[in-house]
């Protein structure tokens, strides 16, 4: 009796062991799907990020995190099996830029952009634009696909551009001519700008990523650029003639330094408001994994540089009567030292620079001289204009001094731009 005893709370003891750990290995399994949830309310980040919602709180999505493709219906599916890119959107976005979403982008990527589309149902509708433009026009956004390779957008001005990417910008140029508007091309200023006949060319491509409508373009070198009308463009056109980009932007380049991996999908965002003593630049990017993409958010925050910037639109408007209490005080800055300059020194222009002015400030204010004179800056530069320091005994040509003080080294007083006349 004692035996069966002693035999039963063994065998009650067992059974609470085999309980227990039954329970706790459950519970052990239930924290990671709990997780999984988490990331996967997540996974379509992007979009909140782009509509700027408010309740995002920014601090607790910082850090890296790994989001598995096991949801078919996630929008983050269009990376599987894509390759990454570094950041070159600089190329072509204007200086003053706030924002710019980057996406690689190839034939496979819009055949799993279409998969997505047929996993939410919501295929149907883009099938019929699809099929629309293959029966009116005879154009292939698949087709189209093959010779992409990076889509996207940036925010200047206050104005949002659409770009595509291509190595191969002649067959793109082939195929938009498919569904070119019959009032194209329009000549302005010596640029084409072109209409497409539909506003949902990017939309086909990526949905949501491209809700504004941009149906005129202008192509320069691997990009095309599109805008709502031929004034946004403009804008672009004069930006990239003076080289008035982004990637000359010290608080890009600071952005870029902190990226160490190349992503399938990079977003900037430049959060930083009137009152911050710092510059804050959101990032988020996105990477395609075999299994997953993984994600970095990232809050940088950057010493505030306080500098004149003025863009090529300003270099146009002296024409016009609406200018800043600034801007003419830019101005009139240049005329008195052109004058004072030009009466003492015949032959020759010269900046010389204020106390205090950075060599980028300087070289704002030059350029404006030199097209005053008649000069165009970027041409001059490089071989015609001088900078001149060390009390006027050293002269440095322009891209040596770029190097040195460009963002590097504060000049000195009395150092100064000097350009011989010439004709040309």
């Amino acid at each position: 009796m004692t035996k069966n005893l002693r035999n039963s709370i063994l065998l009650i003891i067992s059974l609470s062991a085999i309980g227990y750990w039954l329970f706790t290995g459950l519970n052990n399994k239930i924290e990671p799907i709990d997780n999984q949830i988490e990331k996967t309310n997540n996974s379509d980040l992007i979009f909140n990020l782009l509509q700027k919602d408010s309740t995002l709180k920014y601090d607790s999505l910082i850090g890296v995190e790994s989001i598995a493709f096991s949801d078919s219906s996630n929008f983050i599916n269009i990376l599987k099996k894509q390759q990454t890119h570094s950041i070159t959107i600089g190329e072509i976005a204007p200086y003053s830029t706030i924002e710019f979403l980057s996406v690689i982008y190839k034939a496979s990527t819009l055949n799993n952009y279409k998969t997505y589309l047929k996993n939410n149902n919501q295929f149907q509708e883009w099938d019929s634009i699809n099929k629309s433009l293959k029966t009116d026009f005879n154009f292939n956004v698949s087709e189209l696909a093959t010779y992409i390779n990076e889509i996207g957008s940036f925010t200047s001005n206050t104005s949002t551009f659409y770009y595509l990417k291509s190595e191969e910008a002649y067959n793109v140029v082939s195929l938009l001519n498919f569904i070119m508007d019959s009032i194209t091309p329009q000549i302005s200023k010596r640029l084409l700008y072109y209409k497409i006949n539909t506003d949902n060319l990017f939309h086909l491509l990526a949905g949501n990523l491209f809700t504004e409508s941009k149906s005129y373009y202008i192509n320069t070198g691997d990009y095309f650029i599109f805008g709502s009308d031929t004034t946004e463009l403009s804008y672009m056109y004069f930006n990239l003639k003076d080289g008035n980009t982004l990637q000359n932007n010290p608080l890009y380049i600071h952005y870029k330094s902190k990226q160490f991996s190349d992503y399938g999908i990079n977003y900037y965002y430049n959060i930083t408001t009137k009152n911050d003593t710092t510059n804050t630049i959101l990032s988020y990017q996105l990477r395609g994994e075999k299994n997953g993409v993984i994600t970095n958010f990232n809050l940088f925050q950057f010493e505030k540089i306080k500098e004149i910037l003025i863009d090529s639109n300003f270099i146009d408007s002296m024409q016009i009567d609406s200018v800043t209490e600034e801007e003419q005080l830019i101005i009139q800055i240049v005329e008195q030292t052109q004058e004072s300059q030009e009466h003492t020194k015949v032959g020759e222009i010269t900046y010389h620079l204020l106390n205090g002015e950075s060599f980028r400030e300087s070289t704002v204010k030059l350029k404006l001289v030199l097209e005053k004179g008649g000069y165009d800056y970027n041409k001059v530069k490089s071989e015609h204009v001088f900078f001149i320091v060390n009390n006027g005994n050293k002269k440095l040509d322009w891209n040596t001094a770029v190097q040195r003080y460009l963002d590097k080294k504060q000049p000195q007083d009395g150092d100064y731009f000097l350009m011989k006349k010439f004709f040309y």
